[in-house]
């Protein structure tokens, strides 16, 4: 959510708020507005504009005029905080605002409003109503999980439903655009209408600005600074016990206060099951009313609604990987969307055009994930591509590792990769067992391929294979193949290493 004066715009959702009520914009209006309020006060240059409204498309430059000018007239008295810089381009101005402490309470609850249901939450039922119990006790409720797999989304709909226990406030912040902690500071006493006694913020201002009012501050993709969110909470939560935080992110805070609740991603249908099972998987659903909201009615055919369940499989029920596929269903089809999922990250594009830019694509989404790693474990990341199957921390090391990469390095890198949502991990008794999605691991291909490091690793995990072929003196082989790894496991690498 992004606030232009009294407007609050949902880039998400296409709406243009007025103190919480929608108001009417016409669509190509609606485009320039998110441009220039996603660009945060940055210069918008011409083509910039024509390139992001207009795509693969020649129009008139005063095309950009008209529309501007009807969304002026909308936008009344904040018709000015969209800016034409003659000959440049466009530019969005931020007017501050000043609340007096008595009113900072009655602002905040109005001045920063949840944006409305459009429709309701698939899936997710008993994980809004177990987060909404979650904040009755807990200071600061983490939501952990991947990229696209809607953590923001569930965050806005489970603060809306105990909305009630803060009468106070609920504060939304969105972290997607800002880079240092001073921003981050800034956004929450905007966010939370506070003022402030100077110009530049600190904690303990805030702190004693917040007093003891009870309120709940959600604090939207905070993975990129997450260093700073967690100082700053850290502090907020000590000198206000009322205080209630809900926070969006790829990985934890890693702070006293916080109790994570890792969001799964939608139901699946597992393979063999009967279409009545599959059309009742929460993913399938989200498929269903994505695709036929862009085309006619789809889903009614037995093959069809067969191949949706497989496309919703292979995606692991990541709702925005899901919403991309069945865009794509407009020009390929059905059965053209499941032929070409070994290309997904080719296909799975097109999303909202309003969207952040890295909810647009799915390799957009995992680009963010993979940028905020350190070199190392970036080279670990890619390296994993290699495993088709599930691993263990050894046989990554036998593979991985060499006189640049040490197991330690391996033992931080595959920590972090954990944290961030980018390999998930499971425990066999005593044994943790690592595995990549399927889409993360397509993302993971591309840049060992990118790195010129493909071949090496291949020849590296074929030579550790055969090594496990060959038995020991005196050993037999089925029985050092059962000690080592599962068989099928092995087998299924060897044929990838050899492929």
């Amino acid at each position: 959510m992004i606030e232009i004066g009294n407007f609050q715009i949902d880039l998400e959702m296409r709406t243009l708020l007025q103190n919480g009520e929608e108001v009417h914009v016409g669509s190509r209006a609606f485009d320039i507005l998110a441009v220039v309020a996603a660009a945060a006060g940055r210069l918008v240059t011409k083509d910039e504009m024509m390139n992001a409204v207009w795509p693969d498309t020649i129009v008139e430059e005063n095309n950009v005029q008209v529309h501007l000018s009807a969304l002026r007239k909308i936008l009344g008295p904040d018709r000015d905080l969209i800016l034409t810089v003659p000959g440049r381009g466009y530019q969005l101005l931020q007017r501050q605002k000043r609340v007096t402490s008595r009113e900072t309470a009655s602002q905040a609850a109005g001045g920063r409003r949840l944006p409305p249901s459009k429709s309701r939450l698939l899936g997710r039922d008993c994980a809004v109503k177990l987060i909404s119990s979650m904040l009755t006790h807990t200071h600061v409720l983490t939501l952990v999980g991947a990229g696209g797999i809607g953590k923001t989304t569930l965050a806005i709909e489970a603060a809306r439903h105990c909305s009630a226990d803060f009468a106070e406030a609920v504060c939304l912040v969105e972290l997607a655009t800002l880079t240092t902690p001073e921003d981050v500071l800034g956004a929450i006493v905007e966010g939370c209408g506070l003022t402030l006694p100077g110009p530049q913020a600190d904690v303990a201002q805030v702190v004693a600005a917040l007093g003891r009012h009870r309120m709940l501050l959600v604090l939207d993709n905070a993975e990129h600074v997450i260093a700073a969110v967690a100082h700053i909470l850290d502090a907020l939560v000590v000198g206000n016990d009322m205080l209630r935080v809900l926070v969006t992110s790829r990985e934890p805070l890693r702070i006293m206060p916080e109790t994570i609740f890792r969001v799964d991603p939608l139901g699946v249908p597992p393979a063999g099951c009967t279409n009545e099972e599959i059309l009742k998987c929460s993913a399938v659903n989200l498929f269903l009313l994505r695709a036929n909201s862009l085309q006619g009615e789809i889903g009614v055919d037995s093959a069809e609604i067969r191949l949706v369940g497989e496309i919703c499989r292979r995606l692991g029920g990541i709702p925005l990987a899901i919403e991309l596929a069945a865009a794509r269903v407009v020009a390929l089809g059905v059965e053209g969307v499941h032929r070409r999922l070994d290309d997904r990250m080719a296909i799975l594009a097109g999303g909202y055009r309003t969207a952040l830019p890295r909810h647009q694509t799915l390799r957009a989404t995992f680009d963010w994930s993979f940028a905020i790693l350190d070199a190392k474990t970036q080279s670990l990341f890619r390296r994993l591509a290699i495993f088709g199957s599930s691993f263990t921390f050894e046989v990554m090391c036998a593979v991985m590792c060499d006189d640049e990469f040490s197991v330690a390095s391996a033992i931080s890198g595959i920590t972090e990769l954990v944290a961030k949502s980018l390999v998930n991990v499971e425990f066999e008794g005593p044994v943790a067992k690592y595995r990549l999605s399927e889409s993360t691991r397509a993302y993971a291909f591309e840049k060992l391929q990118a790195e010129g490091e493909l071949q090496t690793m291949t020849s590296r995990n074929a030579r550790y294979l055969s090594s496990l072929f060959q038995p020991q003196a005196g050993g037999d082989l089925n029985e050092e193949l059962g000690n080592r790894l599962d068989v099928k496991q092995t087998l299924d690498d060897a044929r990838i290493a050899i492929s």
